[in-house]
């Protein structure tokens, strides 16, 4: 049976911080899969972190600080089934390095630090700080290709939120 677009947005609307959640957990675990393009990309969660729940005494929860992404409240805001709306990331590279923050609702890229090149000329340095943020929309994009077969398929989803929540998420989560 054919899925509507509004069924679909209804159904998986919580895609942007599902993911950020995912790789937040994933980062946290040390078990984030390998990109094809970058190999040996490492990605590292600092802070400010902002994590919600629909229900609940506490129903946001903010971690602010360079530190917050290896903090201990980071794990109970994920066993207690918070999901992350927006969080710093960096990402790096061999040669590069991206810091930003990742706004879960509307996948906008916010503060974005991206390499400094080391070039004289203008136009190249204009020229290859571009390419950087094109590079940078490529990772987040592979990273959400890698994310979603899981989250599209229910029993593979509730095994991986079993793994931050240690509990079975509730229905149409």
């Amino acid at each position: 049976m054919a899925t509507s677009a509004l069924e679909a947005l209804d159904r998986y609307g919580s895609l942007g911080p599902d993911f950020l959640t995912w790789l937040a957990a994933r980062v946290r675990a040390g078990d984030l899969p390998a990109l094809e393009s970058e190999p040996g990309l490492s990605v590292d969660l600092h802070g400010p972190l902002l994590f919600e729940a629909p229900h609940g005494e506490a129903t946001r929860v903010a971690l602010a600080g360079e530190e917050a992404g290896t903090a201990p409240e980071v794990d109970a805001a994920l066993r207690q089934g918070k999901r992350l709306r927006r969080a710093k990331l960096s990402f790096a590279v061999v040669d590069a390095e991206w810091h930003f923050t990742l706004d879960a609702e509307t996948f906008d890229l916010r503060s974005v630090k991206l390499p400094v090149p080391k070039v004289a000329d203008a136009n190249e340095y204009l020229h290859l700080r571009v390419q950087a943020l094109q590079h940078l929309a490529r990772l987040v994009d592979e990273l959400f290709e890698l994310f979603l077969p899981i989250r599209l398929d229910p029993t593979t989803w509730q095994a991986e939120v079993r793994g931050w929540t240690g509990r079975r998420p509730k229905a149409g989560t």
